[in-house]
Order: C-alpha cells, then structure tokens, then sequence
C-alpha cells in the first residue's frame, strides 16, 4: 500500500539540471574540442589503466549482479528458517532490487536519448569536429551525449551513497573517475561524461523517491535528498 504521495519535486530536479547544463556547455565551449585534439598526448599508461577498468561500469554487468542477488535474497527470504534471517535477507532484497531498478531505468532511457541526439563521437573528430550532430541516427558513431556508461556509473555510485551516507564522498570520486575513464579511451568528451554523471545521479534519486512513497529503504525529508529509513530493531519489526 502506497503511505506517501509522489512528487516530482522531491527528486530536486533543478539541482541536477541546471548544474548539468551549464558544465556540459562549458565543456562543449572550453574542455572538448582541446581534449579530443590533444588525446594523443596522454599518458598511455592512464589509456591503458582506464581501458582496463572502464567495462566495469557497463550496464549488462552491474545488472546481472544485482539482478543475481535479488534473486537470491528473494530465495533467502522464503527459504530460511529464522525470522532475524528473513529479516536480513529481506533488506539485502530491497537494496539490491533498488540498485537494479536505478540503473535498468538509467541505461534504458539514455540509450533512447543519446541515439536521438546523434553527437558523433570523438572517433569522428577529425572528419567532422566535436560539435557535429546528426539527430535520429540509430548509430554507435552518432550516440556520444550523453555517455552510457557515466550514466550508469551515476546511477550506481549514487544509488550506493543514498544507501550508505558516510561512504559518498568515496562514491563520488568513484563515479568521477570511472566516467571520466570514457574520456581517456576517446569515447566520449568531456561534456558528455559530465551530463550522463548528473542524469544517472538524478536517476537514483527519483527511483529512491518511487521507493520511498512505499516505505522501502527510504524517506523524503521535507528539505534535500532523499535519506535511508532508521533501521527498526528486529524486535520491534516482530511486534508490530
């Protein structure tokens, strides 16, 4: 049964779209062209290093994990005996399933914009620059804005800083470098990665909002993010 009403407004649009806009066009105007010009010039170790890592944000992974472990929390809850057992296996169940959620909608919905936008990608710099767009291409060479795979390292970085607060900071800088890895690999530009940072973010939040309007994991304080529910004690779970 749905306890709270979903707006919108809780999911604090604006702090995401603004600052999103207005990096991504800095980018396109100061960072992208320099950066793609100037690839070359990088360290081959970093290409290499960022190469090496940079899959581990692709979606098809973080999916399977947490589509795996959904699944068997879910066995967990049915099958063991004990109710604190249950009790634990249920909330591995719920962030889990909240993580699958954030970035199932995340990479599906910007696989469908950044294929309608059509910005080549840096492959395609020499031939057409870093401002080209060919709207409505269904191609790879024409899916640059925003990156995939930022996108997804927002959604899941995200997803673990609203679950686990303390450790946001370090999930930050996670998403900062992974995403910032498509860059090194002359994948994406700069603006690219920086969009698809913000829009995966904003992603977690508004699954988090869904989430919380049924009183799983999360609450809406009336000002800011979304924040995780006060653990109950297992007692008081049991005598309700």
């Amino acid at each position: 049964m749905a306890h709270e009403v979903f707006r919108l407004s809780s999911t604090r649009w604006p702090w995401f779209l603004l600052p999103a806009t207005t990096l991504a066009l800095l980018c396109m105007a100061v960072l992208d062209g320099p950066v793609a010009s100037a690839r070359d010039a990088m360290s081959s170790r970093f290409q290499d290093f960022a190469a090496r890592l940079t899959d581990v944000t692709t979606a098809p992974w973080i999916l399977a994990a947490s589509g795996t472990v959904t699944v068997l929390a879910f066995v967990a809850v049915t099958c063991l005996a004990t109710s604190r057992a249950k009790f634990r296996a249920a909330l591995v169940l719920h962030q889990a399933f909240y993580l699958f959620c954030s970035v199932a909608l995340a990479s599906a919905t910007v696989n469908v914009v950044k294929r309608l936008i059509g910005r080549a990608r840096p492959t395609l710099f020499d031939q057409v620059g870093d401002l080209h767009f060919n709207f409505g291409v269904w191609a790879y060479d024409y899916a640059s804005f925003p990156s995939g795979h930022s996108t997804t390292s927002g959604a899941i970085f995200a997803g673990l800083a609203l679950l686990y607060p303390r450790l946001g900071p370090f999930f930050a800088a996670f998403a900062v470098f992974f995403g910032f890895a498509r860059v090194a690999v002359g994948a994406h530009y700069p603006s690219d990665v920086s969009a698809g940072l913000f829009y995966g973010a904003w992603i977690s939040v508004l699954v988090a909002c869904v989430f919380a309007r049924y009183r799983l994991l999360f609450y809406v304080p009336d000002h800011g993010l979304p924040m995780r529910r006060p653990r109950p004690r297992l007692r008081d779970r049991l005598l309700r």
